[in-house]
Formats: structure tokens, sequence, C-alpha cells
């Protein structure tokens, strides 16, 4: 079977594009075996659709390529990400902050109470009357935003509403 392949596929146009490239080896093979024996059609067009979708997954494993990436400490991670948290907020280039209600800010620089906003969502419980202001982060694209910022509210955010421990959580999806 594998040299009948070997052989139909060699007479197809390589200027199909892959899927009708495909397409047309399975009909050829079938027609080529078909005209050998009706019977051994029907007996091998199973296998040879077999082999030949996984001789497709061989050769799409070889285009895959696996990357070993360096184990890096829990110390070092933590240093690197208020590198990049620091480089973020004081990039005028990619960040800028702004208030609807600068009054309620009193004294404090409007990167200050954004921080400040940012690790109360990221580390407490909201209560009604809390007076916290809507945290927004909007910016140019690959700045950064994802990574440093969504990431870890939306980790946070899952353990709070899915967590049932002591240490915070069992609010409940819904509650």
């Amino acid at each position: 079977m594998a040299r009948i392949i070997s052989l139909v596929e060699s007479q197809i146009p390589s200027d199909l594009a892959p899927d009708e490239k495909r397409q047309t080896l399975e009909k050829a093979v079938l027609a080529k075996i078909d005209s050998a024996s009706s019977c051994l059609k029907l007996k091998l067009a199973p296998l040879t659709k077999a082999y030949m979708n996984q001789r497709e997954e061989n050769e799409m494993e070889e285009l895959l390529y696996n990357m070993a990436v360096p184990q890096i400490s829990r110390k070092e991670k933590s240093r690197i990400y208020g590198l990049m948290f620091s480089r973020l907020l004081d990039d005028p280039d990619c960040v800028s902050f702004a208030t609807g209600n600068p009054q309620m800010l009193g004294n404090l620089a409007m990167v200050d109470v954004w921080f400040l906003t940012f690790f109360v969502f990221v580390t407490c419980r909201r209560v009604r009357g809390d007076n916290l202001l809507q945290l927004c982060c909007s910016g140019i694209s690959t700045c950064g935003k994802s990574t440093i910022l969504e990431a870890v509210i939306r980790s946070t955010a899952h353990q709070l509403l899915s967590s049932s421990s002591q240490s915070g959580g069992d609010a409940g999806v819904g509650r």
C-alpha cells in the first residue's frame, strides 16, 4: 500500500492546495486499487484511509517544535514581574491615568490611586459602600496590559469565586 501511495503521489501535480492534494491522492490510490480488484478495494479502502491519515498526522507532528523552557525560581519571577509592572506604570508613551472625579482622590497622585486600587482588587473582597473607584486599563497594543495586569486579576477573581477555602472564597458564582 505504501508503494502504491508513493507511486500515485509522484504523479499528482505539486501546484494543488494541500486539501485538494490529499483528496486527489486518496481518490487516485483507491482508483489504482480498484483497477486491480474491486474486492481488494472494498477490503483495503478503510486501511488505506487510516494509513494516509496516520501518515499526514506524522508529517504534521514533524513540523512541531518542542521547546525546553528554563525553570525560574519564584523569587526571580517576582523580581521580573516587579520590573515589568514598574516599567509599564512609569512609561508615559504606553500608559496615562485619568479620573472623572478628582475630588475623590484627595491629595494622592492618580498613579498611586490606580496602583492601590489594582492591589485592592487583587487581594481584597469588595463590600458595599467601600467607595472603591472603577479600575480601567486601556492602552496601545502589546504594551503588556494583559500579561502584567489582566492575568493577575482574572486568576485572583477565579480563585475568590470558585474557592471554598478559609483564606478567601466561597463567594460562589452568581451570589
